[in-house]
């Protein structure tokens, strides 16, 4: 988890913004906002000014501040749905038998039909046409399939490592980040179990050797974690100290 691991529009928008002029900080206002930057506070501390001046901004250049929900601006992709179909026709074809004809094809082998498959929805998004219900539902598939490739690469990282080496890698890289941004040391989670009860878990980590922890009150739950299990959720705690991060 680093800067470059933030949304690339987002990021060169507040860029932008916080080295924005009076002449220039409506028109760089907006470009934030339609990045999908829709907190009235942290534009107005990226900028060096007041909420006020921020609606004032919005307004005047046409953006309801209000409807936070609009979708962002569309980004110009570069890659075009051809070229994305035909590598996920190839992939397909290469690594498809692979997968089908076997009971247990492998973490990496799965890595790479979840990846194809999640070139064809690629494919289909950069569609200009595609109906915005079919777009929805093919993002979701994207996200979906690529959330697999990464909980099967843990598994191979894993299996090819010892939960000793993996804390010490993985210590050694929160160390790196610990110049650009917070580092996560400690989560509290509730489940709400189908039957309506809920339990509470925290995951925190051994100082010593930088392996995740894991403990609750609840009988429920067994606390002991696997090495790809301190991935997985190294992993997590890193996406939520990045989304916090964004709202400092």
């Amino acid at each position: 988890m680093n800067a470059s691991d933030m949304d690339s529009s987002r990021l060169t928008a507040l860029t932008a913004l916080s080295e924005s002029t009076e002449a220039h900080r409506a028109e760089l206002i907006e470009a934030a906002w339609r990045s999908g930057v829709r907190n009235p506070t942290e534009l107005a501390s990226v900028a060096g000014t007041g909420r006020d001046a921020v609606y004032a901004d919005l307004k005047a250049r046409g953006v309801d501040w209000q409807d936070r929900d609009a979708a962002p601006a569309p980004r110009p992709d570069a890659v075009t749905a051809d070229a994305v179909r035909t590598v996920a026709r190839q992939a397909e074809e290469t690594f498809g038998p692979l997968v089908h004809d076997t009971h247990d094809p492998g973490p990496l082998t799965t890595v790479t039909w979840q990846l194809a498959i999640a070139y064809r929805a690629i494919a289909a998004l950069l569609l200009d046409e595609l109906p915005d219900a079919e777009r929805e539902e093919t993002a979701e598939e994207l996200s979906d399939r690529l959330q697999i490739a990464l909980h099967q690469s843990h598994l191979y990282r894993a299996s090819r490592s010892t939960q000793r080496r993996l804390g010490a890698q993985t210590r050694r890289t929160d160390a790196e980040i610990a110049f650009l941004q917070p580092l996560p040391t400690a989560a509290t989670v509730t489940l709400t179990l189908r039957s309506g009860e809920t339990l509470t878990a925290t995951l925190g980590s051994e100082e010593a050797t930088g392996f995740t922890t894991l403990t609750s009150d609840s009988p429920l739950l067994d606390t002991t974690l696997e090495a790809h299990d301190h991935l997985e959720l190294h992993t997590a705690l890193d996406t939520v100290a990045q989304v916090l991060t964004r709202h400092l």
